[in-house]
C-alpha cells in the first residue's frame, strides 16, 4: 500500500495510525521515495476532502497501488477559510509557518490566542475500494512559536484540552489529541463495519 505523501514528518504520523488501529495488516506499505520522477497531482480541489481524493487519484493512476493520501491544514475560525486547503501552500509562499501566523495577528492585534480548527481528510483508493473521511480538532494558535517536536504548524497550535502546543507534547501525546487521529479512527470504524 503506497503511503501518498513526501513529507517525513506526516509518514511517520501515517506508520503510528495503521499499527495503533492495526490497520492493512495484509499490507506491505511504501512511500513515494520507492517511484522516481512520479510528479505531483495538481491540487485544484475546493476543500481538504476534494483534495485528499485528487491525490489519491493520481497516485492510484501513476502506480497503480493501493493508496493512502491525506489532506490536512487549519482554518482560523473568524476568517472564514483561511488559510484552509492553502495551509502549506501559504507558508511556501509568505516564507514560513512564522510569517502566516504573523499575517493572521495582524488581522486580530488585541489577542494572543485566535480560535482555529485543524482539519485532516483521508482518501483510500483501491481496485474495488474507496474511503473518504475526516477529522477535526478545535482549539487555537499562538503567536511565537512553542517546543521543538513535530513539524509544519505545530508549535503554533494548543488543541481544545490543553496548555501545550503540539511542539511541546511528547509524540504519543500528539499523536492521539490530533486532527489525523480522529480522521484515521473513522477510517478503522468504516474498514471494522465493512469486514
Amino acid at each position: 500500500m503506497l503511503l501518498g505523501t513526501s513529507n517525513a514528518g506526516k509518514l511517520k504520523e501515517f506508520l503510528f495510525y495503521i499499527e495503533h488501529f492495526n490497520l492493512f495488516n495484509n499490507y506491505q506499505t511504501i512511500s513515494l521515495n520507492e517511484f522516481k520522477d512520479i510528479g505531483e497531482p495538481n491540487e485544484d480541489g475546493k476543500s481538504f476532502e476534494e483534495n485528499s481524493e485528487i491525490k489519491s487519484k493520481f497516485f492510484l493512476r501513476e502506480t497503480k497501488e493501493f493508496v493512502l493520501c491525506d489532506d490536512s491544514g487549519f482554518v482560523v475560525n473568524d476568517l472564514k477559510n483561511y488559510p484552509g486547503i492553502k495551509t502549506a501552500r501559504e507558508a511556501k509562499k509568505m516564507g514560513g509557518e512564522q510569517k502566516v501566523i504573523d499575517f493572521i495577528f495582524s488581522k486580530f492585534e488585541k489577542l494572543d490566542f485566535i480560535a482555529t480548527t485543524f482539519f485532516c481528510s483521508i482518501s483510500l483508493l483501491g481496485k474495488n475500494k474507496k474511503y473518504n473521511v475526516s477529522g477535526a480538532m478545535p482549539g487555537f494558535i499562538i503567536r511565537e512559536k512553542r517546543g521543538y517536536n513535530g513539524f509544519g504548524y505545530d508549535p503554533y497550535f494548543i488543541p481544545k484540552n490543553s496548555n501545550k502546543t503540539y511542539a511541546e507534547m511528547e509524540d504519543r501525546e500528539k499523536l492521539l489529541n490530533s486532527h489525523r487521529y480522529e480522521a484515521f479512527k473513522k477510517l478503522s470504524n468504516q474498514i471494522l463495519l465493512d469486514n
